[in-house]
């Protein structure tokens, strides 16, 4: 048997690469391996009275953030609802520097790119194969006809595990062969349509068109210029359009809004008798009751059963309570207020510019792809998943730490 395989580096690559098989597994699975890569990092570090990583400014930052939701949780209206999330947060800030020191320190890192771009193709795959057959290559079925769920079964969400990891993937591809011919570049496009054109067959219209404006913008920033680069971007405009035309079970998932608002024009209307106006309208309502620090983590679904926030304007009104409100920004504001929410927004957005800065200079592809899932997280409007729960932190605070291990501190 060949020991070397158990060092440190080892041991948190073969963690890491589990990240997106958890996931696919169950959220369970990879709240499981972040818990134990934390434990891991931490005592090795400790071990080996290696803990430079926490004068890492950003390291402060994070810190700064947890303490936010610590205080949050003494503000909530259930504090045994919001006791995990709060103090549990520390686990996400030494995930994300685990991660950020294998990339720094570990030579072979590159078989994490290789390995994310297999499950990546993997998945992609599995997606085109269901939505033919009606199953994925396992036999799992959709609980929903019009959307493909593949290997996460009856959980809708598939698109946006492949946008958590395609753009780091074609960023890898592209920094990968940046000097090489333009075939290289050509199939790497081809590649990048094909994902794309994936997450719009899984029928999850909000991750279908981050999707489609985070690869256009990916491409339109890297300098990767040849002749063909204006088709092939032209082409990412046109795939949606020809998605929608040639594809009944597409097409309907969004005509049950398009045609409306063209017909009627009145989108108050519209969205006063959508679920999202309900869900909208109740989270605005809890930030106006509790404007200063929210009404507490994982508290919105509680609170939203209060009969003050029945507003029969709203056609779906009883049908308001959710786990979150399905928007990203009615989801801090509602839960965090006015204080938690500045903190919070301001450790990503200021991350986010500083990793911008450095990508400018250092111009790569990798931390470009990163940068793209993150920024593209915090897209106004449109409906999105909870911010908090373990499915979308752990795909989230993965490309937040890849996104700053490219920054000189």
């Amino acid at each position: 048997m060949n020991y070397n395989f158990f060092t440190a580096h080892n041991i948190l690559l073969s963690l890491i690469i589990l990240l997106p098989i958890g996931l696919l597994i169950s959220t369970g699975a990879a709240g499981l391996i972040v818990f134990l890569l934390s434990i891991f990092f931490l005592i090795y570090s400790l071990s080996k009275n290696n803990l430079y990583w926490m004068k890492d400014k950003y390291f402060y930052l994070l810190i700064f953030l947890w303490l936010s939701l610590i205080i949050n949780y003494f503000f909530s209206k259930n504090q045994e609802l919001a006791l995990f999330r709060s103090f549990g947060f520390i686990k996400y800030i030494i995930y994300i520097f685990a991660i950020k020191y294998f990339l720094n320190k570990n030579k072979n890192s590159e078989i994490l790119f290789i390995f994310l771009s297999f499950i990546v193709l993997l998945v992609t795959f599995d997606i085109y194969f269901e939505y033919i057959f009606r199953k994925n290559i396992l036999g799992f079925q959709s609980s929903d006809s019009s959307r493909v769920a593949s290997f996460l079964g009856k959980e809708l969400k598939i698109a946006h595990f492949l946008l958590g990891f395609c753009l780091i993937s074609i960023g890898y591809y592209f920094e990968k062969f940046k000097n090489k011919s333009y075939g290289f570049k050509i199939i790497g496009y081809v590649f990048a349509l094909i994902i794309l054109a994936s997450i719009f067959l899984t029928g999850e219209r909000a991750n279908s068109i981050k999707a489609f404006i985070s690869i256009f913008i990916f491409f339109l920033i890297a300098k990767n210029n040849f002749k063909f680069k204006s088709f092939l971007l032209s082409i990412i405009i046109l795939l949606p359009i020809i998605i929608y035309f040639t594809s009944e079970r597409i097409k309907g998932r969004y005509d049950m809004y398009l045609p409306q608002k063209i017909e009627n024009k009145n989108l108050i209307k519209i969205f006063k008798e959508s679920l999202h106006g309900a869900h909208y309208y109740t989270a605005l309502e809890i930030f106006k009751e509790y404007p200063l620090f929210g009404v507490g983590n994982k508290n919105f679904r509680e609170e939203c059963l209060d009969e003050k926030y029945n507003n029969n304007s709203y056609v779906r009104i009883s049908e308001r309570c959710s786990t979150h409100p399905h928007q990203i920004y009615l989801e801090i504001m509602s839960e965090h207020g006015m204080i938690g929410s500045i903190i919070i927004l301001f450790v990503i957005f200021y991350s986010i510019f500083k990793s911008f800065e450095n990508f400018n200079k250092k111009q790569n592809l990798i931390q470009l792809g990163a940068i793209m899932f993150v920024t593209l997280t915090f897209i106004p409007l449109i409906p999105s998943g909870s911010f908090f729960t373990t499915f979308d932190a752990v795909i989230f605070w993965f490309n937040f730490a890849i996104m700053i291990s490219y920054n000189k501190v």
